[in-house]
């Protein structure tokens, strides 16, 4: 004589059901706001900056919202003026399929306001270390600068 087991598949049911009732509350990571690099005095709207390539390849920049991307040679700079407050600058290398494969590719700014014309200098220079690569300057309105 076959007998059938009714008394599983309930069983069944209740274990998967305690252990779907008994989860914990998923918990939110804290996000912890990074500080500005630097802070610059704002007076007005817009604000001026002088972008120098000392990488051995041209780099592609934009200063998203106000101008197009642009090409910056080695050993070249570029002073934008004007720009809205808040930017953000974006930079890259020009060829960057080459310098990927290169192993090479990484960034680091330098800034330095100079007070005297109230421009933000930024020096672009090739690095090995990939904590120091960056590839965006953020201004805010209230003058703290961002390096991502």
């Amino acid at each position: 004589m076959q007998t059938k087991s009714w008394i599983l598949l309930p069983l069944w049911l209740i274990a998967i059901a305690v252990a779907v009732n008994n989860h914990r509350p998923l918990q939110a990571q804290q996000v912890t706001t990074p500080l500005p690099i630097m802070t610059i005095p704002v007076s007005e709207a817009n604000i001026t900056l002088r972008v120098e390539n000392q990488t051995p390849a041209a780099i592609t920049y934009e200063a998203l919202g106000d101008t197009q991307p642009r090409v910056l040679t080695s050993g070249q700079d570029a002073t934008l003026q004007s720009l809205r407050i808040p930017t953000t600058l974006t930079f890259f290398y020009q060829d960057s399929q080459k310098d990927r494969q290169l192993g090479q590719g990484l960034l680091r700014a330098t800034l330095e306001l100079d007070e005297d014309t109230n421009t933000l200098d930024i020096v672009i220079s090739p690095t090995l270390n990939l904590a120091a690569d960056v590839s965006n300057i953020i201004i805010e309105s209230n003058g703290n600068v961002f390096v991502f």
